[in-house]
């Protein structure tokens, strides 16, 4: 049976709920009844162990559940796992006995491990307020108890030997997705694609093989957004067979950080049934509260959800930026999508003997944000501490629930000599990478290619331009912002009806007594204009003359030009701000010689106001990448058109015929 037909077995339980339970709330039956069980088809055998040892604590008078807790250790070894059932029950069990069912099912839970009982409550998505209770009492009111537990033991075979750990975690996601979409809510935030992960961990572990397969060597391996844990197990199996294959012992230690309290039991489930304790996986939000605050990590990858803003955590998020040591100092992204902010945390926690990280976005990150921005200043930070060390624009179709543009970030603290202040652009966004599914998953429709990963890991390794990359210098990727500037050009006429026309507000004794001059609706320049004001012993202060020309100043292309102060040929030119400019100018040109060749030559009188000049930093990957794609010929188009057309008429033919 093939992990997606058990997935689809286990959702159909969702049968017996019908009409019961909504929809939203089927997930909270079926995801915790999976995951017992697996842990129930897991523990089969162990029982007699476990019971002997319970015995031993017995005749020690060590029976509370704080003594049993205590003796954790010893159980483990017991039952052959990081976890343990002390009950004596199995769900095999309680189902021969319906009419004791409620009160065993309650002593069957309380007597898992506590590292299980944790990860229980946490399905019921209350927080330190949950109880085990509450996994099964809803259903036994409802008269479902007996029912759900009964399709789980006698339909749904999840032993080991069925089921690898592998195959056990795809099945998970598989159920995840079927939830999620039965509400309208996309999968892909919860977990990532195999086919994805997998790539984005041989990328990401590329070129470290000498720093990790060594005899006693401890890797530590992190994920700020963990969801299931797709990631990090799979980033630990794929070290773990590889020191296999060179002989050597390495400890790969898992840590991550997920916000919603059932996914994150799903994760640390999985990874304690496949041997770890996993006392690293904690529950909460990464951007809010670091679990892991002082601590460095060798490797982490992570899919951050795309788009997702950040509001509610954005007080606590600014404050914290204002520390210059912090990991949002460099800079804050919009509140419309944290991205970046996961980027910066994973950055922030870089081991400094070296640490390599593996990021999925979207296309956000490359170029939102204008010079100056958030945006903008986090890239920049990227490059000039020179720890970017590839970006590469994956092919569309790959995940459940976007087609938009999907880029795999390669971060390097401890770059080769040959990669620093270099990055690698690779564009796999090609039909070449990739093969069709038989079956679509939501919107994915293709995975990853072995031939795939293997040909964007050479190009990666190879680190140099060739037909579907480009190695760039740093420098590459700054632009200076400047602010371009043209003379405001005004003419003054028919300032009675104009000062007539004004809000009473803005109306003056001053400019009254402009208005009262003899012939003041004669047409005339600004420096005229003022002129004749000084002819007429009119004072004129800073505001009298800003209001003059606000008020009573008409703009002309022909007139001459407006000086900031009337009559001083030699003080500054008077910007108009309408017809202010700006241009994005590659740090690597000239920046006069741009503004000779680009400008000036089309705008003889701009200038610009390098006092407002701003560093800008972008990937424009997709432009570097273009290729032309030459329009159809009119011959062509209308060929097709008559061809449809004599289709059509042959379609008439036969239907009147018929």
């Amino acid at each position: 049976m093939t992990a997606e037909e058990l997935g689809q077995m286990i959702w159909n339980v969702k049968e017996l709920l019908r009409n019961v339970y909504d929809n939203k709330d089927v997930e909270d039956v079926i995801l915790p009844f999976t995951l017992l069980r697996r842990l129930d088809c897991v523990l089969v055998g162990s029982e007699a162990l476990v019971a002997t040892n319970m015995k031993q604590l017995e005749e020690l008078g060590q029976t509370s559940q704080e003594d049993i807790d205590n003796m954790m250790p010893m159980l483990m070894d017991a039952a052959g796992y990081k976890f343990y059932n002390t009950s004596g029950l199995s769900l095999s069990k309680l189902i021969t006995v319906p009419a004791d069912l409620t009160n065993n099912f309650k002593t069957y839970l309380e007597g898992f491990s506590p590292n299980i009982r944790e990860i229980l409550k946490n399905f019921t998505g209350k927080g330190e307020n949950a109880s085990l209770s509450d996994i099964f009492s809803n259903l036994a009111r409802k008269n479902l108890l007996l029912q759900v537990t009964k399709a789980f033991v006698l339909n749904i075979d999840l032993s080991p030997d069925k089921v690898d750990n592998h195959m056990m975690g795809t099945v998970f996601e598989i159920v995840i997705r079927y939830a999620k979409e039965s509400v309208g809510i996309g999968a892909g935030q919860f977990y990532t694609p195999r086919d994805i992960v997998r790539l984005m961990t041989e990328i990401t572990l590329l070129g470290q093989e000498d720093k990790i397969y060594q005899d006693g060597k401890i890797i530590s391996v992190y994920d700020p957004c963990c969801g299931t844990g797709g990631i990090l197990t799979l980033t630990k199996d794929t070290i773990e067979e590889t020191a296999k294959e060179r002989r050597v012992d390495v400890t790969v230690n898992l840590f991550g950080q997920e916000l919603n309290d059932k996914t994150y039991a799903l994760c640390k489930s999985d990874i304690i049934m496949k041997g770890d304790e996993a006392k690293g996986i904690a529950v909460g939000d990464t951007l809010l509260v670091d679990e892991f605050r002082d601590q460095k990590f060798n490797f982490m990858l992570a899919n951050p959800p795309y788009g997702v803003d950040w509001k509610r955590e954005y007080d606590s998020v600014s404050a914290e930026a204002e520390d210059k040591n912090s990991r949002f100092a460099p800079g804050l992204p919009d509140k419309s999508d944290g991205q970046l902010l996961f980027t910066l945390h994973m950055l922030h926690k870089m081991d400094p003997k070296g640490s390599r990280v593996g990021i999925l976005s979207n296309g956000s990150p490359l170029f939102n944000g204008g010079a100056g921005s958030g945006w903008s200043n986090i890239r920049k930070h990227m490059l000039d501490n020179d720890l970017l060390d590839a970006i590469i624009a994956l092919p569309g179709g790959l995940f459940y629930g976007t087609g938009i543009a999907t880029y795999l970030w390669i971060f390097d603290n401890k770059k080769p000599e040959s990669h620093k202040n270099k990055v690698l652009l690779i564009n796999a966004a090609k039909d070449e990478y990739v093969q069709p599914m038989r079956k679509n998953l939501g919107m994915k429709n293709v995975l990853v290619s072995d031939y795939g990963r293997s040909e964007i890991g050479r190009i990666y390794h190879a680190f140099e331009t060739c037909d579907n990359a480009k190695l760039m210098d740093k420098d590459d990727f700054f632009y200076t912002y400047i602010t371009v500037e043209r003379p405001l050009r005004l003419i003054y006429k028919d300032v009675k009806t104009k000062y007539a026309a004004l809000d009473e507000k803005k109306q003056s004794e001053a400019l009254a007594n402009i208005v009262a001059l003899d012939d003041i609706d004669t047409e005339r320049t600004d420096a005229e204009f003022f002129a004749y004001l000084e002819s007429k012993k009119i004072k004129t202060t800073a505001k009298l003359i800003k209001d003059c020309r606000t008020f009573f100043g008409e703009v002309s292309e022909t007139a001459p030009e407006v000086h900031v102060i009337p009559l001083d040929d030699n003080s500054d030119l008077v910007a108009d701000t309408n017809l202010r400019d700006y241009e994005s100018i590659p740090f690597k040109t000239d920046i006069q010689e741009y503004f000779q060749n680009e400008v000036l030559r089309f705008a003889p009188d701009a200038w610009m106001d390098r006092e407002k000049d701003k560093m800008g930093c972008e990937f424009p990957i997709s432009k570097l990448f273009y290729e032309y794609q030459p329009l159809r010929s009119v011959e062509d188009i209308l060929a097709d058109i008559r061809a449809l057309e004599e289709d059509e008429e042959q379609e008439l033919s036969s239907l009147l015929n018929d």
